[in-house]
């Protein structure tokens, strides 16, 4: 293969590559349901008594409905995170590689932040991701 040719081809994996990791625009978050369906937005607060999530575009959620939020980009195959969850709990996993368990109680749309069952509170800006469910839904498998 000449020179040209092997340059041509690495550029064009490379921008695959590129392509296929999707960055989120800033503040937006990725919401895997369990449909399978991938909705993105801003989430902008947790609608009671269900906690039904609102987006910043009007669109709500029901909690029930989703498997996994991220919070930096559109991937989901976490397979080492996934590893760890025991339970259904919620499971937030923080940018500063703490991992924490509980269940989402509220947000505070002043903070942008879940507030869980514990008292504990995690804003958006910490989040990586938060699981709701230990099993891959089989519309994203």
């Amino acid at each position: 293969m000449n020179k040209g040719l092997r340059i041509a081809a690495g550029a064009l994996l490379l921008a695959a590559g590129l392509f296929a990791f999707q960055r989120l625009p800033a503040g937006s978050q990725a919401i895997f349901c369990k449909s399978g369906e991938i909705i993105k937005g801003k989430i902008v607060d947790l609608v009671s008594p269900e906690l039904d999530f609102k987006l910043e575009n009007g669109t709500i959620i029901a909690l029930h409905d989703v498997w996994m939020i991220n919070f930096d980009n559109a991937e989901w195959n976490f397979p080492e995170e996934r590893n760890i969850l025991e339970s259904n709990d919620h499971y937030v996993f923080l940018k500063n590689g703490d991992i924490h368990s509980g269940r989402i109680a509220s947000f505070s749309a002043e903070d942008k932040a879940f507030v869980f069952e514990s008292g504990e509170t995690y804003s958006l800006v910490q989040c990586r991701r938060i699981y709701f469910s230990k099993i891959v839904p089989r519309g994203i498998r």
